[in-house]
């Protein structure tokens, strides 16, 4: 069998896949524990990028709102939304609820050591 000559079609195509990164990209296809560790750091990247952007834009928002509170009109708003959400809180109160299971509970394990 001839070798292609040294300026064949072939040889160029080979050259401008090795400088695009087609050769390393289908070495990573081929590689099932790179693929994973690319998309595991990838979503980790996501789900940081998702919590730190969130909490800047929702500590704006709450910053802003109390800038807000010192209007007029919306400060009105501001303070009933405000006095709605403590008074759900109070309303609330899980205490009584943990403390009325935690009697159930003991009551149980008195029981379950009464009967052995």
């Amino acid at each position: 069998m001839k070798k292609p000559p040294r300026d064949s079609p072939d040889k160029e195509i080979i050259k401008s896949f090795e400088a695009g990164g087609v050769v390393e990209y289908l070495e990573y296809l081929q590689s099932g524990k790179r693929i994973l560790l690319t998309n595991f750091k990838a979503g980790v990247a996501k789900g940081l990028g998702l919590t730190l952007g969130m909490t800047m834009v929702l500590g704006l928002a709450a910053w802003i709102l109390t800038m807000l509170v010192d209007l007029p009109v919306v400060g009105e708003y501001a303070q009933v939304v405000e006095e709605k959400m403590q008074e759900f809180q109070e309303n609330n109160n899980y205490n009584d609820e943990f403390s009325e299971m935690n009697g159930l509970l003991k009551e149980i394990r008195d029981s379950l050591d009464g009967s052995r």
